[in-house]
């Protein structure tokens, strides 16, 4: 096999994010190779590379930790049943309409605090605004999951949820309130909107947030969302074939 072809298996070019971040971007497949620098020095320069480790692979993640990638993130997956969501009041919720699309995508390039990008400060506020802002423009666009789900207050959205469909559930893939609304029942009316609409098609949901985001976890454990493992995301930044530091 070739150095290119051996490349190739191990860390796998994002397209989106490349495009999104510019600055050629990677994920890197488990196993760690054991000749990861090797495989690092192959990549452009810059390039951007990430990983995601289960919490109970810690070999790998001392491997990706002794080659110089970061912890950023420490992700919690949810699921729930198809059990009925909790009763309770909340603001009115409906799928997306093509006049909510400024008010969606200014949120989403607005709010988020706690995500892997906002996390690594390499990255910043700024750009990391702008990802979550294209994110949720392909949804918007129809480019990426199934709807968008918006919540009113006097008319106009305060809030959204992205739904994505994997093999096995319905998935939370995007949700956010905006700032100056939260706390005040908005992200739990989405939530049980998107149970009430899902459970039944899908049978098995799913959601991931940040170990950090305490409200985050408290909210979607109040939906009846159970935690069901998590997952280590590491960053590395590389200049010249290395990782810097």
């Amino acid at each position: 096999m070739s150095a290119r072809a051996a490349t190739a298996d191990v860390l796998l070019p994002d397209a989106w994010l490349s495009r999104t971040l510019g600055t050629p971007a990677f994920s890197l497949r488990l196993p760690v190779p054991s000749a990861l620098d090797a495989e690092l020095a192959r990549l452009p320069d810059p390039a951007f590379c990430f990983a995601k480790v289960p919490e109970a692979d810690a070999a790998s993640a001392a491997a990706l930790g002794a080659a110089g990638f970061r912890q950023v993130d420490m992700q919690v997956t949810l699921e729930r049943g198809a059990d009925p969501a909790p009763v309770a009041p909340g603001a009115e919720v409906r799928l997306a309409e093509p006049e909510d699309r400024d008010d969606v995508l200014n949120i989403a390039g607005s709010c988020f605090r706690f995500s892997r990008f906002h996390q690594d400060s390499r990255i910043g506020a700024r750009t990391a605004n702008k990802l979550k802002r294209a994110w949720m423009a392909n949804c918007l666009d129809g480019k990426r999951g199934e709807e968008v789900l918006v919540a009113l207050d006097q008319g106009r959205p305060a809030g959204f949820l992205a739904v994505l469909l994997a093999p096995d559930a319905a998935v939370i893939d995007l949700i956010a309130v905006a700032a100056g609304r939260q706390r005040s029942g908005i992200g739990g009316a989405l939530v049980n909107a998107f149970i009430g609409r899902w459970r039944s098609r899908a049978g098995r949901l799913r959601v991931g947030t940040q170990e950090a985001n305490a409200a985050s976890l408290r909210l979607y454990e109040g939906c009846g969302f159970r935690a069901v493992g998590k997952t280590r995301v590491l960053h590395a930044h590389l200049r010249n074939g290395m990782v810097m530091q």
